[in-house]
């Protein structure tokens, strides 16, 4: 038989013996698939935060309009540098999101590095062996 004729008649039992949630489970028990998501509060956490510094990036170009200070310097360049931080941590997490549900358009290689450490350092942690790779990561 082949796999995709096991895997659907997997899913037919799983469907047949348990609730929605059961067959999302089981689905990632037969495929391997291990969905990352991250959590809201980290999100919005995020989200407050590039808004506050993308507002430190205009009160910097505001107070050097008015005339150059060190105070006007300092409010530009860490509103523009935590700006783009946070928004390079959002744009990961929604590469990582993606790639997990397997909707990923558009690979991109920062990314991959990072996802790549990420998860090196936490099978070290885990005690796990890191020289096994899983089928998407080759």
């Amino acid at each position: 038989m082949s796999k995709r004729k096991v895997h659907e008649k997997e899913l037919r039992l799983a469907d047949n013996s348990s609730a929605s949630s059961g067959v999302a489970a089981s689905l990632n028990q037969v495929e391997g698939v291990s969905t990352k998501k991250v959590r809201f509060a980290f999100k919005a956490v995020a989200f407050i935060a590039a808004v506050i510094t993308l507002s430190w990036f205009f009160e910097g170009m505001r107070e050097i309009g008015k005339e150059v200070s060190l105070v006007g310097v300092a409010y530009l360049f860490f509103g523009t540098t935590l700006t783009i931080l946070l928004l390079l941590i959002q744009g990961y997490w929604i590469y990582i999101e993606e790639k997990s549900k397997g909707t990923l358009v558009k690979k991109i290689k920062l990314f991959d590095k990072i996802e790549r450490a990420s998860n090196a350092a936490s099978q070290k942690r885990d005690g796990t062996d890191s020289s096994e790779t899983r089928r998407g990561d080759r």
